[in-house]
């Protein structure tokens, strides 16, 4: 005998009271007080029963009431059978079957997600784990990719403790706050900021265009004067705290001598600038050479560690003197006389700078660039006993000068290179006159270059060699009589 009535329909939808979106109806349902037969089968799963019933063609489904002990269940009759299972808090078939083809495991999570508006199970978790109650924020949201960014910046905060993880971040919307509020360009450009340690942008992106691997390098070599981090990373690794110290330090480098030390590098430097054919002592350089260190020496008079030295007695100088190829260029040591005595001026290597001789004098600006000005000076230079004799100029010299009929001629009496287009002819000129210590021959002052580079500063009036072309006669102080 069987007792039911029907549950309440609307048009062909089932509307669960617990879920704000329809669902298909497949089943008509009837809750009954009783159900009695001799002949029941209990289902070992509601899945198993629900499998059955499409099966079977099935389409009235019971719903027994609960009781003190037994839980709600479905049930359909079959065969003069009761055919039953619990219903596991699921309030129709068409609910179970829908929460497991969007993998919610059980009833309380699917209408809980349901309500929410999240079809999905992995929608919904994500929605828990972030924050994020509402379907339609979470869309706009995962549309974005705030969501994926989320889980990147959890992941990124668990790896690094030393970041700068806001705690105000802990789910994807408030990830989505602080990021507009910041101004961060993308996602992805803020949990790197984050994982390096910046709070603003700017900063972040300031440090990456000076290579600057966190915040707390950014700071600290900012802070002592280091424009990039490649030079704060070489100067942390030489032990180097200062950028003073550090133009100390590439005031070496920078000669390019990778095989000399760096008080070796100090007295070749001496030897280039002795006055020409003067006598000097070997105590006097050696005196010098004390004097010269102590530019580089700690507060406490100590040398610091990247400072390679290997002239620390009188008798190592002296061999230094006698011995050395970068010395010997310049003068020679005297044995009896414990003295070293520096070349004449025509022993020296002299390279041309040869768009500034072109003009023929100081201030050239009123004047007509020519190559005969520089074939001029090349054969003043050969008449004064220059035997290595080397003319730079600029590649766009050769289009801008007319008299081309000379160059020939200045090829032969000398060895004659255009300084590449990709680069400023002041630069190489200087580059090559530190590299080799040599003599140069222009009217230009330098003066932006000593400001950006100390040793342009302290050194190059040492090698240069004015002069004034006036009809077609050279006029160089060096060698008026």
């Amino acid at each position: 005998m069987y007792t039911f009535v029907e549950i309440e329909t609307k048009s062909n939808k089932l509307i669960n009271t617990k879920t704000m979106k329809a669902i298909p109806k497949t089943y008509e349902y009837y809750r009954i007080k009783t159900l009695n037969s001799e002949f029941q089968i209990e289902f070992d799963s509601l899945k198993e029963f629900t499998k059955y019933a499409e099966k079977s063609g099935i389409k009235n489904i019971f719903l027994l009431s609960a009781d003190k002990e037994i839980p709600e269940r479905f049930a359909m009759v079959a065969n003069g059978g009761i055919l039953f299972h619990n219903n596991c808090g699921f309030l129709t078939l068409e609910d179970f079957n829908n929460s497991i083809h969007n993998n919610y495991p059980d009833a309380e999570l699917f209408y809980n997600g349901r309500e929410l508006g999240f079809d999905r199970y992995e929608e919904y978790k994500m929605s828990i784990e972030t924050g994020i109650t509402d379907a339609g924020a979470y869309d706009l949201l995962k549309k974005d990719g705030y969501i994926e960014g989320f889980k990147q910046y959890e992941s990124t905060l668990a790896q690094n403790k030393d970041g700068f993880f806001p705690p105000e971040i802990t789910n994807a919307y408030e990830l989505e706050k602080y990021k507009t509020a910041k101004k961060f360009d993308t996602i992805q450009e803020f949990i790197n900021a984050c994982e390096k340690g910046f709070e603003l942008p700017s900063e972040y992106r300031e440090s990456n265009g000076k290579n600057y691997l966190n915040y707390k390098d950014y700071k600290t070599g900012s802070a002592n004067g280091f424009l990039f981090g490649k030079d704060y990373y070489v100067a942390i690794e030489k032990g180097i705290e200062t950028i003073e110290e550090f133009n100390k330090y590439l005031s070496f480098i920078a000669l390019n001598m990778p095989k000399s030390a760096f008080d070796e590098i100090i007295v070749i430097t001496m030897a280039s600038q002795f006055t020409e054919g003067k006598k000097i002592s070997v105590n006097k350089i050696f005196e010098n050479l004390q004097e010269e260190k102590k530019v580089f020496a700690n507060e406490d008079g100590t040398m610091p560690n990247w400072f390679i030295s290997s002239l620390k007695t009188l008798p190592e100088l002296i061999t230094f003197l006698k011995e050395s190829d970068l010395v010997t260029k310049y003068g020679s040591f005297d044995d009896d006389g414990q003295y070293f005595q520096k070349k004449k001026l025509n022993d020296r290597t002299v390279v041309v700078d040869g768009a500034n001789v072109s003009y023929g004098k100081a201030g050239g600006s009123d004047t007509k660039p020519l190559w005969k000005n520089i074939l001029i000076m090349v054969k003043f230079l050969v008449e004064k006993g220059f035997n290595d004799i080397t003319v730079f100029t600029d590649a766009s010299l050769k289009h801008r000068l007319t008299d081309k009929e000379h160059v020939p001629e200045i090829q032969k009496l000398c060895k004659f290179q255009y300084t590449p287009a990709d680069k400023p002819a002041d630069m190489y000129l200087i580059t090559y006159v530190k590299q080799n210590h040599c003599l140069i021959v222009t009217n230009d002052k330098f003066r932006d270059w000593k400001v950006l580079d100390p040793w342009v500063a302290q050194n190059i009036d040492y090698y240069t060699l004015t002069y004034m072309i006036t009809d077609d006669v050279v006029i160089m102080p060096e060698f008026q009589d």
